[in-house]
């Protein structure tokens, strides 16, 4: 199945709640449990290597840099199924990525659906707290 961007806009519209939306950006914010809830954002992203190679990116912040144990932080994420962390500005996220070409919707559901419950595992473990 070949995808783009507005197809995955558009499916993520129909069967999500998006609570911001920018050109090439989608945020979306997930109950998990527990009176908790995490934040996920997908962007639209070019390959380095390639900027016709679009991908997609599945990111939901873990914590304040300042407030993690990054060697801890890198043990837990090395035991995970996807992802990878990620900095942004002073936040630490857990990131996982696929190209856009020919993603099939278990390739957005299943990563997404592990991108948040190991953010907020991760954020439960490693800050103690719900801040995002």
């Amino acid at each position: 199945m070949s995808s783009s961007w507005p197809s995955i806009v558009d499916y993520v519209r129909s069967n999500y709640k998006v609570s911001d939306e920018q050109p090439g950006m989608l945020k979306l914010i997930f109950e998990t449990g527990n009176l908790r809830t995490q934040v996920v954002i997908l962007t639209r992203q070019a390959s380095q290597a390639n900027p016709n190679d679009e991908w997609l990116h599945i990111e939901s912040p873990v914590g304040d840099l300042a407030s993690i144990d990054l060697r801890q932080a890198v043990i837990a994420v090395g035991e995970t199924l996807c992802g990878g962390l990620s900095v942004i500005g002073s936040v630490v996220t857990l990131r996982h990525a696929v190209p856009l070409a020919n993603i099939n919707i278990n390739e957005l559901e299943q990563p997404l659906a592990l991108v948040t419950t190991t953010a907020d595992r991760l954020e439960r473990t490693l800050v103690g707290g719900d801040q995002y």
